[in-house]
């Protein structure tokens, strides 16, 4: 079980709306033949990258964010830290500042940011992407945060059973589960919902949209690992990176889904995630036993415990607003004192 979220910003700058020229030589050429009529329009923003990043930067400092793990531009690193240095961000966005001349601030496709933090109650990964071309009606700037469990960290020396004596204390019961899960998911959208309030104070943004969700790893067998993903297989969380020191934190992540079975837990509201970081799909308020579904059994064929269980369709991801998985508006909120409704 890790917690994910999503913020979708939309800066206060001009956009130009145009139609992009497809990649395929027919389409290409019925492109130019009815002066783009026939394909799709793009939004292009106007802003250049470094305002964008030192706007980032003012808004990082308030939240005590200075430790970069990877910055780069249209796939080109800038700075990577693969030690594990810290209170590195100044360092790696004065290393941009002096590396990307005028014209490639303002002409770029995207940027990328990686950055972790570190609470009392998590270790969290934070990816940006910030995009100058998209499609209409989607936002440029996307922070993806991923917060694990600090309380289950491993260490080179921890086996899996020790991680497991680790976690044991919160799977003794079911209201001992509910309320630790309950608990950290509280300070994770507490965490989360600061963010989107420091967007507005020291971004100029139009709007901001949060999406909130739990998220629990489905393993093909036991004894499985966080391994490394290529971004361009899929979308996936920054967590699946392969980021220094992240598998030590992730390894509870994948023994989750077998406490689950063996303590028999009921578990509902949330995403199930593949150990190759592609979406599974969703159980919702109904549900399940992990103690009797055979989804959690991992003495079972993989492809046979997902049976008819089906990937859901992503391209519906905004909800109305109803519970803490959904979507949730924060263009109506005024002074940053003033949280729309929501309380914490």
């Amino acid at each position: 079980m890790y917690y994910s979220a999503k913020l979708s910003i939309d800066p206060s700058q001009l956009t130009k709306i145009e139609r992009e020229a497809p990649d395929q030589t027919f389409r290409k050429i019925l492109h130019f033949i009815t002066g783009g009529a026939s394909s799709k329009k793009v939004e292009k923003e106007t802003f250049a990258a470094v305002s964008v990043l030192q706007q980032l930067h003012r808004f990082f400092w308030e939240m005590g964010i200075d430790n970069i793990i990877r910055l780069s531009h249209d796939d080109i690193d800038i700075y990577f830290d693969q030690e594990g240095k810290e209170n590195d961000l100044k360092e790696a966005l004065d290393k941009y500042e002096l590396t990307i001349n005028d014209a490639m601030s303002h002409h770029f496709n995207t940027i990328n940011l990686v950055l972790e933090h570190e609470d009392e109650n998590f270790v969290y990964l934070i990816e940006i992407d910030i995009n100058r071309s998209h499609s209409v009606g989607d936002y440029p700037i996307v922070i993806k945060v991923n917060g694990l469990i600090k309380d289950f960290r491993a260490s080179k020396d921890m086996d899996e059973e020790h991680v497991k004596a680790k976690m044991n204390v919160h799977f003794e019961s079911q209201e001992t589960m509910d309320r630790f899960v309950s608990n950290k998911h509280y300070a994770f959208e507490t965490m989360v919902n600061e963010m989107g309030l420091n967007v507005r104070k020291y971004m100029k943004v139009d709007d901001v949209k949060v999406e909130v969700k739990k998220k629990l790893v489905m393993p093909k067998k036991k004894g499985a690992r966080l391994k490394p993903i290529k971004r361009a297989q899929h979308e996936y969380d920054p967590v699946f990176g392969g980021y220094h020191g992240f598998g030590e934190l992730m390894l509870y992540g994948f023994l989750w889904s077998e406490l689950l079975h063996d303590h028999s837990m009921h578990i509902d509201n949330v995403t199930l995630i593949g150990e190759d970081a592609d979406v599974l799909g969703d159980i919702g308020t109904e549900g399940l036993d992990a103690g009797t579904a055979d989804l959690f059994n991992e003495d079972l064929d993989f492809d046979s415990r997902l049976g008819d269980f089906e990937t859901p369709d992503m391209t519906d991801a905004v909800a109305d607003v109803g519970g803490s998985d959904s979507w949730f508006d924060m263009g109506d909120i005024g002074d940053v004192g003033d949280i729309g409704g929501f309380d914490f």
